[in-house]
């Protein structure tokens, strides 16, 4: 069985080093972390040992716009997102990449898998595909910053989500939840 931490929304890897800091953490962890944000991935080569993608997470292959914001921590895929003061005129190309096939396709069921979402709104539509794609049952505990101020949100989608992952058995938390004493 391998462990897997995963970062999707990984910044500037400081989700990386609080679970580093955590009882939870032991060297045998693989790392992966995900920011599209490529000035961003200097930090990344500090810290070592760590499996950065400059993709964005979705639930498809290819390209898609992304909006920068005014601070580096509110970059979104949505032009419509309310909050962070993004650049609605100027997106920038970035590759995007199915989360929940490249789950599949590089774990194992058996692997022990936390997973960290913090993906300005994405997490609606990564999520309900996981569920609905039967992936989410490869991740064991997971961290999520659900984005509702964003303006698009589906509040059915919502509730529906927390009664599905509920059901999946996966150990769910909100990212405030992500704290070194509690992970």
């Amino acid at each position: 069985m391998r462990k897997i931490f995963i970062d999707c929304g990984g910044h500037v890897g400081e989700s990386i080093q609080l679970f580093k800091r955590s009882k939870r953490y032991d060297p045998s962890y693989e790392i992966y972390s995900f920011e599209p944000v490529e000035y961003l991935a200097k930090k990344y080569k500090d810290m070592g040992g760590i499996a950065y993608s400059s993709k964005a997470v979705w639930i498809y292959a290819g390209e898609i716009d992304f909006y920068l914001a005014a601070i580096s921590d509110g970059n979104s895929l949505f032009k419509d997102k309310k909050t962070g003061g993004i650049d609605r005129d100027h997106p920038i190309q970035v590759e995007c990449i199915d989360f929940s096939k490249w789950v599949q396709s590089t774990f194992n069921r058996g692997d022990y898998i936390i997973l960290k979402l913090d993906i300005e709104g994405a997490e609606f539509k990564v999520l309900d595909k996981m569920i609905r794609d039967g992936s989410i049952e490869y991740i064991n505990r997971a961290y999520v910053e659900w984005h509702f101020a964003i303006g698009f949100e589906d509040k059915y989608l919502y509730k529906k989500l927390l009664v599905d992952l509920s059901n999946s058995g996966l150990d769910l938390y909100s990212k405030a939840e992500f704290r070194p004493e509690k992970i």
